[in-house]
């Protein structure tokens, strides 16, 4: 109990500094690094002998940020007093791959950087050659680091075994939960997670996410107590008096995105208190103020509530859509209501609201945006006088968005309670925009843009306010080498709420193939076994997390887990709701 303890103090001074992180991918060993240990705090670290050769410095230096320890204060035993002073490990991490060289009394690192953790905990994928020389040097008559880099050295396959993912949740559009992923060590004990996932809930989210949401939770909240407790699976978490404000929807929506940050730990509920005494949360149990996670917090659910798998397609001139999308029995395709449905329009792309109240289509050769009415079958044109329309994204708050051409430049419009704007972004001024995707909570934008003869993968973030904004341009490296090559990107959909589903290779030379990319682009992997198609588009079925591809002969297939099978044939585009 008294190392969870000490390693719980030390880990609420380093949050700052842990961030998203690898968890997959190939494992270059350093030398002298210990075996990997799955499912524990942390492997003994020891301090400097005396005596030590300048490599076993280093080596033990190395071993010592690899590995969690509180405060890390046997890593700074290998620095020089100077630089022990001036050592910040929680202001960022590198973690590489490579292996240590020593001449004499210089030793250096040659290795790659695969990836670095800035304070705002973010990831951001690397892929460079990384040589660092640790300037031995004597002092009191031992070898000491004069020159370690900012910052945490940790390992990749340390990550890979002693790190776990998590999501802290906050709110977009004043009613989704929107996740923001951190990585912290494997703590044993569930309370210590908790604890550390409450404070950087408080602290707020990442940098660059922050302009696009908001917290139901006061600025300046803080737990009143050092830490969250945990009794028969319910937490108990003692918030101060800044929360006594919050009228019952704002306090429904913080016990949201409590309930959801905490729920990887195995909570079942949480209590609430503010001053040590009972804080209600509307629905709670009256007499113990327990409040569960159960239907009352649906609406604010990452995946929108009540959105059902189904596949719509366009076939011929007509809008169809197949109510079953299981593995044995693919369904019947059956027209929508109204003109879609009776092939009024020859329709390029199509999208599908989250509800599947509304279906958007693009017609005459991609000039012309419409948005149908399902239950009436009315039609409306929405954009006209355009080139050049991409296939069209609802968001779960009704909006309707759209890429496209006018007046010799790539624009973007949204429709938001039956108003079309045109949205204030510089992201379409390099390059082209070749396909988009909004996140299922409607908060970001994943988007393939080509530049330069070449395709790249990247996020934005929608900040709404009297005007809609696109900003904060994040790429995703997905050209390293230590992941496969996705160098041509041809299409993407969102697999779930943090991970984008891509269809792309190396080459146009060879069938592409349909891989998951994390959002930070952490990991990638492949999505069933490689097929001889010539895809061109993708759907996602979110309930399920199933993709649905199409390929340019009209054939489309399901993801089945480990092979594909095939579906409706005959299809000249496809969507799903959401």
């Amino acid at each position: 109990m008294l190392l969870l303890v000490a390693a719980l103090a030390g880990l609420l001074g380093l949050l700052a500094g842990c961030v998203s992180v690898p968890t997959s991918g190939p494992v270059e060993r350093v030398e002298g690094q210990p075996p990997a240990c799955q499912n524990c705090l942390n492997v003994d670290v020891a301090p400097p002998s005396p005596g030590d050769e300048p490599k076993q410095v280093v080596q033990g230096f190395l071993r010592a940020t690899s590995n969690f320890q509180p405060n890390y204060a046997v890593a700074r035993q290998f620095l020089t007093t100077g630089a022990g002073e001036k050592w910040a490990p929680e202001s960022g991490v590198s973690i590489y791959s490579g292996s240590i060289q020593a001449a004499g009394t210089t030793v250096i690192l040659d290795g790659r950087l695969v990836g670095s953790l800035g304070p705002d905990r973010t990831y951001v994928a690397q892929d460079r050659s990384w040589r660092v020389n640790f300037g031995l040097v004597k002092e009191n008559g031992e070898w000491r680091i004069s020159t370690p880099p900012p910052g945490l050295m940790v390992a990749e396959f340390a990550f890979s075994s002693f790190y776990q993912s998590y999501n802290l949740y906050f709110v977009g559009n004043g009613s989704a939960l929107v996740p923001n992923p951190i990585y912290l060590p494997n703590l044993r004990n569930p309370a210590s997670t908790a604890s550390v996932l409450m404070r950087a809930l408080l602290n707020g989210p990442s940098d660059w996410l922050a302009p696009a949401v908001t917290s139901a939770i006061p600025e300046g909240t803080a737990l009143s107590v050092d830490a969250v407790t945990i009794n028969d699976d319910v937490a108990q978490v003692a918030l101060s008096d800044n929360v006594l404000s919050l009228n019952d929807g704002q306090r429904t929506l913080m016990a949201a995105q409590v309930l959801n940050t905490l729920q990887p730990t195995g909570i079942q509920g949480v209590v609430f208190t503010v001053d040590q005494k009972p804080y209600a949360i509307p629905g709670a149990d009256p007499g113990t103020f327990e409040v569960s996670l159960d239907s009352r917090f649906a609406d604010f659910d990452p995946i929108p509530a009540g959105i059902v798998d189904s596949v719509y397609t366009v076939q011929g001139t007509k809008v169809t859509v197949t109510a079953s999308t299981s593995l044995t029995d693919p369904g019947q395709a059956i027209p929508v209501p109204g003109p879609l449905g009776a092939g009024r329009w020859q329709v390029d792309s199509l999208a599908v609201s989250t509800t599947a109240s509304d279906i958007a289509v693009v017609t005459d050769d991609g000039t012309v945006l419409r948005r149908a009415d399902v239950a009436d079958g009315t039609v409306r044109a929405v954009v006209e006088g355009a080139t050049d329309l991409l296939r069209p994204e609802f968001t779960r708050f009704g909006e309707l968005w759209a890429v496209g051409r006018r007046d010799g430049r790539q624009r973007l419009w949204a429709e938001r309670d039956g108003r079309v704007e045109e949205v204030d972004t510089t992201l379409l001024s390099r390059g082209r925009v070749r396909a988009f995707a909004i996140s299922p909570d409607g908060v970001r934008m994943a988007l393939i843009r080509e530049v330069d003869g070449r395709t790249e993968l990247g996020l934005a973030r929608i900040v709404r306010g009297e005007r809609l904004r696109l900003d904060g341009w994040l790429p995703l490296d997905v050209t390293r080498s230590t992941t496969p090559d996705l160098s041509l990107l041809r299409d993407l959909v969102w697999s779930d709420a943090t991970r984008i589903a891509v269809l792309g290779g190396a080459s146009a030379d060879a069938p592409l193939t349909v891989y998951r990319v994390s959002q930070d682009a952490s990991a990638i992997a492949a999505v069933g076994e490689p097929i001889a198609w010539d895809a061109v588009s993708l759907a996602m079925l979110l309930r399920s997390q199933a993709v649905v591809v199409l390929d340019r002969t009209g054939q489309t297939w399901r993801d089945g887990s480990t092979q594909w099978v095939t579906l409706l044939k005959g299809v000249d585009a496809i969507a799903a709701p959401g």
